[in-house]
């Protein structure tokens, strides 16, 4: 009997919002298009056939977060792995989508506390250490 109404359940659920449809083929774009430095929110709204503020807004509804905030957050995972692999700091930034470096500079201390330089270094430091 418990598992008729789970299938049951199931088998009801609604069917996805066309507002969730929309923050998926939204974050599906960004997670393809990242490492793009002239990707913006204009063309981001373009893609997904609604105006900037609709899509900024639903966005922030469903992620928690800004679409700008979710753009970096993809691009400093993307350098911190660059920068793990070994390739230079300036080399991981633009390989990362960051169309300026001092910018990136500031937003990377910003969120970790130390630059990407203090950053390869520790890592280095860590696997020297057994």
């Amino acid at each position: 009997m418990l598992i008729r109404q789970v299938v049951t359940r199931r088998h009801n659920a609604p069917p996805p919002s066309a507002t969730s449809l929309l923050v998926a083929k939204a974050v599906a774009y960004l997670q393809a298009n990242y490492t793009d430095p002239h990707l913006t929110v204009a063309q981001l709204a373009k893609y997904t056939y609604t105006s900037r503020e609709h899509l900024s807004r639903v966005f922030k509804e469903y992620t928690l977060e800004s679409i700008h905030g979710y753009l970096t957050n993809l691009r400093m995972q993307h350098c911190r792995n660059e920068l793990a692999d070994g390739t230079g700091v300036l080399d991981a930034c633009t390989a990362s989508g960051f169309a300026n470096y001092s910018s990136f500079l500031k937003s990377f201390r910003a969120l970790y506390g130390i630059t990407p330089a203090e950053y390869r270094a520790q890592l280095r430091q860590s696997r020297r250490t057994p």
